[in-house]
């Protein structure tokens, strides 16, 4: 039986039943639930402030299994970061080294990434430190790798075309040893002949008779032939590849043309005396990447070791005549 509910009415003395309009009970409902709803909030806010639930327990679980797989992880990035680098160190100073490359800067290996923030999507999260500090270790160790691939692409093709470098790079006198009087003048600063002022020589000065053969030192392309107004007289250049250029100064006779390819021992013209000299002699120089690096070392391939250190020798006591 549904509960009846009696109201007293003063005027009749009586009690009469209360009847409840549709409006009124939907109101009465909507407060009870109201109600029981707060109700439920509050007894569940107070009991998640002094115990944990469950899926809480959970939460922090996962979070605690995930920062310790975020520590290994950033462990293994060290350790791989510390191989990384010693290949770098193996790249730098024995590969690019066997093929007289350059080492590659620190600024490009260790490049940082411009723009706008790369890691913008994982901020806002309460691991969000940890989480970018990751991805930027990610993205430093792709740019290192990145980089020495590309490094690497560039020695094996020198140690595929090994041969052809090898034929390519300056490797003989210019002078036959049977045709030069002596090494007039080497690498280094000296005396001008014309000024008297200590001046730069960037290369070396064969002294022999006129009309003596000069030849290519190594494998190339000829890049300049002919008579020039910067003191050289008749001069040929070589391109031999490989960042090598020489240079063959104050020739009588010039037997080659631009753009004219020769091979090592060939001869490109002969020892004279023409542009800004003193006396029959060759001018030789060797170039590395455009830098101007002292002709010594690479006579290698048709003198002694008896004939090299005398080279030195001669050299040591022209650098310190005091000794």
């Amino acid at each position: 039986m549904p509960k009846i509910k009696y109201q007293f009415d003063s005027k009749s003395l009586t009690f009469k039943k209360v009847k409840l309009i549709w409006k009124q009970k939907v109101q009465r409902v909507l407060a009870f639930l109201i109600i029981t709803g707060l109700s439920a909030v509050i007894v569940n806010v107070i009991f998640t402030s002094f115990h944990k639930t469950p899926k809480v327990i959970q939460l922090e679980e996962e979070r605690s299994e995930l920062l310790s797989s975020y520590d290994a992880l950033n462990d293994r990035f060290e350790r791989i970061d510390l191989i990384i680098s010693d290949i770098q160190q193996r790249d730098d100073y024995f590969y690019r080294s066997i093929f007289e490359l350059e080492p590659i800067p620190s600024a490009v290996r260790e490049a940082g990434f411009g723009g706008t923030n790369r890691y913008l999507d994982l901020e806002g999260y309460e691991s969000s430190d940890v989480m970018i500090e990751t991805f930027k270790k990610i993205d430093v160790l792709s740019k290192k790798i990145y980089v020495q691939s590309k490094s690497f692409d560039t020695v094996i093709e020198l140690a595929k075309n090994k041969e052809k470098m090898i034929s390519s790079i300056p490797a003989i006198q210019p002078v036959a040893l049977k045709d030069f009087t002596r090494i007039s003048d080497y690498f280094g600063t000296r005396n001008d002949p014309f000024t008297g002022k200590r001046t730069m020589h960037y290369g070396m000065d064969f002294t022999g008779p006129e009309g003596a053969d000069i030849f290519a030192t190594g494998d190339g392309v000829v890049v300049e032939a002919g008579y020039t107004f910067h003191g050289y007289g008749n001069r040929v250049t070589i391109d031999h590849g490989y960042g090598y250029k020489t240079i063959y100064a104050h020739l009588e006779k010039i037997h080659v043309d631009t753009g004219q390819k020769v091979k090592r021992g060939e001869v490109i013209g002969t020892l004279g005396n023409t542009g800004r000299s003193t006396g029959a002699h060759l001018h030789y120089e060797v170039k590395l990447h455009n830098k101007p690096i002292d002709p010594i070392n690479y006579y290698f391939n048709d003198i002694s070791e008896e004939e090299y250190e005398l080279m030195i020798a001669t050299l040591s006591k022209r650098r310190n005549p005091m000794d």
